[in-house]
């Protein structure tokens, strides 16, 4: 999978931009705040139809305007496909060769990417909550169905609150009710947790190979933390849940939530059996999230047969000189690879086959002479 052109109407600084991507790496170069980094969050927005720095859709509106148009070409194999996605006040509408999607489960996917940024280290600081979102936008890149699951769950989830919160107040219960949103509640639930454990068991598979390639060191590995226990069996997994739902209902009832499902999810990376983010140094945690996000592309490959596209944010600068040329070497050749940096000199050029650089200076964006 690869973009061959991208055109930004409106978007963050930019009143108009056309870029043509002909070579396999592209590195975008320039001070901060000139725009490079918004090139790379409209490519992401266009794939996933959302910013990864988690913002309102309005803030992409460049100042004064009314809308944000994004739109790309994109090659997989020998087909190519446009996309679309407007932004106004109203909301947003997607499009692939023209036509308008209704349902979002089936636009994400067309344009899979994978992003690399020094906010990433936010994986690990901020809250269960943002990274069950993270979670949930690259299992969606993944699985169609996954976003269905989601939003089901997300229904039975609202309507067995709201019926806790009826239930404390009229002091009675509707048990077969009750029964049928727990019954759901649990199927879901467990579904939702075999697409998130397989996930992380493809993340297991590579992650300490690729963490010491990098660093020299091994002993990394990703901890799936659920309020579901794991059974082999599908059946025995839903019945043991659906029990445990059932013994904690006077907790439940008590706090007028669903204290147990999909939603209390967390993870977190150990290094030799250690939380990295308690006990790793800055650059351990740095690595050990640039080596998670590696770990992704032979999940796409294996299960979607297509390489996805990677997104460098300025990730060179964090790293010393010799963990700088193992990731470049890193990279595998066959897919496209879009970067940015304040300074080239940052970034070994020899090392890529074929590149093309860009200067970006205050909303311009020019080739660089020299170029070939």
């Amino acid at each position: 999978m690869e973009i061959k052109k991208l055109e930004l109407r409106n978007y963050r600084n930019y009143d108009s931009l056309k870029i043509y991507f002909d070579k396999k790496n592209t590195i975008f170069i320039g001070n901060n705040a000139q725009g490079k980094t918004n090139i790379l969050e409209s490519i992401y927005v266009l794939g996933l139809t959302k910013s990864y720095f988690n913002v309102n859709d309005k803030i992409l509106i460049k100042f004064n305007e009314l809308y944000t148009k994004i739109s790309a070409i994109i090659s997989n194999d020998d087909s190519l496909k446009k996309l679309e996605i407007l932004i106004n006040d109203k909301g947003k509408k997607v499009k692939i060769d023209n036509q308008e999607i209704n349902k979002l489960s089936n636009y994400i996917s067309n344009l899979n990417v994978i992003i690399f940024s020094p906010d990433n280290i936010r994986l690990l600081k901020e809250s269960p909550a943002f990274r069950r979102r993270y979670l949930n936008i690259e299992i969606s890149q993944l699985y169609g169905d996954y976003i269905r699951l989601l939003n089901d769950f997300n229904t039975i989830l609202k309507q067995r609150n709201e019926y806790l919160k009826v239930i404390s107040l009229k002091n009675e219960c509707d048990n077969n009710y009750l029964d049928i949103l727990d019954s759901k509640y649990a199927q879901l639930s467990v579904d939702i947790y075999n697409y998130r454990k397989r996930f992380f068991d493809k993340i297991n598979e590579n992650l300490s190979i690729y963490y010491k390639n990098i660093t020299g060191y091994d002993g990394l590995n990703v901890k799936y933390i659920s309020n579901i226990d794991y059974n082999e069996d599908n059946k025995i997994m839903y019945e043991n849940f659906y029990k445990k739902l059932k013994d904690n209902y006077n907790r439940d009832l008590y706090y007028k939530i669903s204290m147990l499902g999909p939603h209390r999810d967390d993870f977190k990376i150990e290094l030799d059996g250690k939380d990295i983010l308690l006990y790793g140094s800055q650059g351990q945690v740095r690595c050990s999230i640039i080596t998670f996000k590696f770990a992704e592309i032979p999940i796409f490959n294996s299960i979607l047969d297509i390489s996805p596209i990677l997104l460098l944010d300025d990730i060179f600068s964090e790293l010393d000189v010799e963990k700088k040329k193992k990731l470049i070497s890193f990279l595998p050749d066959n897919i496209q690879t879009i970067m940015t940096t304040t300074d080239l000199n940052m970034i070994d050029t020899s090392l890529f086959k074929d590149l093309d650089v860009y200067i970006v200076n205050s909303g311009n964006v020019k080739l660089r002479e020299g170029n070939d």
